[in-house]
């Protein structure tokens, strides 16, 4: 099958499957076993081994590729709205990555809203974080797709504030900065996205940030003071309603002076990653994502500093 004809295929199969089931009407419950069933079905690599274990306070689950370096590792955090996704439904991404990259991907299993709304998530990244530090992992990369976007820089705000050694760099897949769902292309992708729609993203919102507002700089970051931040890199697909939130994120790290490339896929949608192993452009794109980090950590970026 062509790559044209089968991008278009992918497309019309989840504007047809993937967009009602994450939609305002099915129930919480129900998308997390879908999103499981339809992780399940998807392709990992299987040259990487993965290995279930506890980092921190939260379950979750070691990826390792044929050739790891020891150069780093890479902390990872699912997507899914801080409601829905698991390890199971990202695995597909994040044993690309560790393959990609080299690296040990750990990919953690944080704890979900409604059940448990902000701060439970961003408190199980940073234990997780804190228990890599604790393991001699000096070299930390924080990487999350969408929600987990957003939650991986969340998670590096804590960290500096904190005074804690920074992550050698983040690896950011359609992140999700702005809870309020202001961003442009909220309206203007709407019917281009065949995932997400607005009601959805609003519904999760809701149901994570509780009596936050939800332009609280730990829930949207976007609208945090991003001073002193690691090396960044964006990737979105041009069609996805949450394009705004990268493309303003972009905005705001360059003003914080925090050194930031942005990758935007034309004709792609929201975390195309997920299609990795089937559609190219998530290969290529999951190989830029490894390329960026192994750059970065032979740079000596990775090396621990105090947060600024």
């Amino acid at each position: 099958m062509s790559g044209n004809l089968l991008r278009n295929t992918l497309r019309v199969a989840l504007r047809l499957t993937l967009k009602p089931m994450l939609g305002p009407t099915p129930s919480i419950p129900t998308q997390r076993r879908l999103l499981k069933l339809l992780g399940l079905a998807t392709m990992v690599p299987r040259d990487v081994k993965v290995t279930p274990r506890t980092i921190g306070s939260a379950p979750g689950e070691v990826l390792q590729p044929p050739s790891v370096s020891q150069d780093g590792v890479i902390l990872f955090l699912h997507g899914g709205g801080y409601c829905v996704g698991s390890l199971d439904s990202h695995r597909p991404l994040s044993a690309t990555l560790a393959k990609a990259s080299g690296l040990t991907v750990f990919a953690l299993d944080y704890r979900l809203a409604p059940e448990h709304p902000y701060p439970a998530a961003l408190n199980d990244a940073v234990s997780a974080y804190r228990s890599l530090l604790d393991e001699g992992h000096e070299r930390i990369v924080l990487a999350g797709d969408s929600a987990g976007g957003g939650l991986a820089l969340a998670t590096a705000l804590s960290l500096r504030d904190a005074g804690l050694p920074s992550p050698a760099a983040l690896l950011l897949v359609s992140p999700w900065g702005d809870l309020g769902c202001g961003g442009a292309t909220m309206v203007s992708n709407a019917a281009a996205d065949p995932m997400l729609s607005q009601a959805a993203l609003q519904r999760w919102a809701a149901a994570y940030v509780g009596r936050v507002p939800t332009d609280h700089p730990l829930c949207s970051p976007l609208f945090a003071d991003l001073k002193g931040l690691p090396p960044v890199i964006l990737q979105a697909g041009s069609d996805e309603i949450l394009l705004d939130d990268t493309l303003r994120l972009e905005k705001a790290l360059q003003q914080a002076r925090v050194p930031v490339t942005l990758q935007v896929y034309p004709g792609l949608w929201h975390d195309f990653h997920l299609q990795a192993g089937v559609l190219d452009e998530a290969d290529d794109a999951i190989g830029k994502l490894g390329s960026f980090a192994r750059e970065t950590l032979a740079a000596g970026a990775a090396a621990p500093r105090r947060g600024a």
